[in-house]
């Protein structure tokens, strides 16, 4: 067989260490990987390389960059042709004829529950917007042969919608890099210092839908009820940390963009990770909170319950109240930690794994392809 793992299109975010790890995985597979080409945007090349991926064994890998819409003017048309089945790991593909057999992977929140807290506080001609913006999107997804989602509840939003076929779904577990099981490939990280009582993180980009705005709210009541001084170590970009308000500047330290060998470093250097989102599919952030051992904070939604189960402390993500006393809560209990820490970590390891994932990506291929996967993969779908 022939396939191609197409993630040119992802450039920030989790997207890009789902992708450099799923291609690490993919390579190591000796009797696979001669038929797997890979189309790597310059963002998920430099994970790959800051992970000292070995990628000699693939049939071919090249850096192509693809941006959104753009790809149907600036893309050759033949750049997805000649494959038996193209994944792209997260959609949608933008192309005005879809591979012959194509493979999409969905994690778009806002076309699932389009009616959320966000949408709700714009304007309307913002809101208007997004609606022709994520239905556009929702129309391309809908050209896939099979959409692969990451948990259970998305399946469910995308049937809802009446978007695509439940048999045409599947669902392949997100997890953590495999990295996080590998301490040797860690690279260091250049984390400010700060005076503070404590310092707690968030780890992602400065969209609307992560409610990070509440920081200095949260900040306030902590510092007002409990006399605890707290310091917000975010990842922003240089232009999400300008235009963030002076308030929230104030109460919080900007360590900027990381690569994926950074982020256990991030989370060391942490006394608590805060994970305030109003609208996921999913976040791999939980788990690798949970995974290098530190308290999780986030918000009392499904997409973060499924997968966390009872190890996080839940809140209310719209009441800096809650977030302040769950917070204190737990750095002023005197109840054991180090047991429950570790069960948080051996919970995020098992939840599924790189290597796993990247089976089933493999398996979709050859589905989508109308061939027998090899038995070692069927096995673990």
């Amino acid at each position: 067989m022939n396939f191609l793992i197409n993630a040119s299109n992802l450039h920030i975010g989790g997207a890009v260490q789902v992708a450099t790890s799923a291609i690490s995985e993919l390579a190591k597979m000796s009797s696979e990987a001669a038929q797997i080409h890979i189309l790597a945007s310059t963002e998920v090349d430099q994970n790959l390389s800051s992970i000292y991926a070995q990628l000699n064994g693939l049939a071919s890998y090249r850096v192509h960059n693809s941006s959104g819409i753009s790809t149907l003017w600036k893309d050759a048309p033949s750049l997805f042709n000649g494959y038996d089945a193209v994944l792209t790991v997260f959609g949608p593909l933008y192309t005005r004829r879809p591979p012959a057999r194509s493979v999409v992977g969905f994690a778009q929140p806002w076309i699932l529950y389009p009616d959320n807290e966000i949408a709700s506080q714009m304007h309307w001609s913002a809101r208007a917007r997004h609606r022709l913006k994520y239905w556009l999107q929702s129309r391309f997804f809908a050209q896939a042969d099979l959409l692969v989602v990451e948990l259970e509840h998305v399946r469910q939003g995308l049937v809802r919608q009446g978007l695509v076929l439940p048999e045409n779904i599947r669902v392949v577990h997100n997890t953590l890099s495999a990295l996080y099981s590998d301490p040797a490939v860690w690279k260091t990280a250049d984390i400010p210092s700060a005076q503070a009582d404590l310092r707690l993180g968030f780890l992602g980009r400065n969209y609307a839908h992560k409610n990070t705005a509440i920081f200095p709210a949260v900040h306030a009541t902590l510092k007002g009820l409990y006399g605890m001084d707290v310091r917000f170590y975010v990842t922003f970009t240089d232009d999400e940390w300008a235009a963030c308000s002076e308030e929230f500047q104030a109460c919080a330290v900007n360590v900027g963009p990381l690569s994926v060998a950074q982020c256990p470093a991030f989370y060391q250097a942490l006394d608590g990770v805060v994970f305030p989102s109003l609208l996921e599919c999913f976040s791999a952030t939980p788990l690798e909170a949970m995974a290098m051992e530190r308290p999780l904070f986030a918000s009392n939604r499904p997409f973060i319950r499924d997968v966390c189960e009872l190890h996080a402390h839940y809140f209310d993500p719209l009441d800096p109240r809650s977030i302040a006393d769950c917070v204190a809560g737990y750095f002023r209990s005197v109840q054991p930690r180090r047991q429950a820490l570790a069960a948080a970590r051996e919970h995020a390891l098992t939840f599924s794994s790189a290597t796993e994932r990247a089976r089933q990506y493999l398996a979709c291929l050859y589905e989508a392809a109308g061939a027998s996967p090899p038995v070692k993969l069927i096995k673990h779908v």
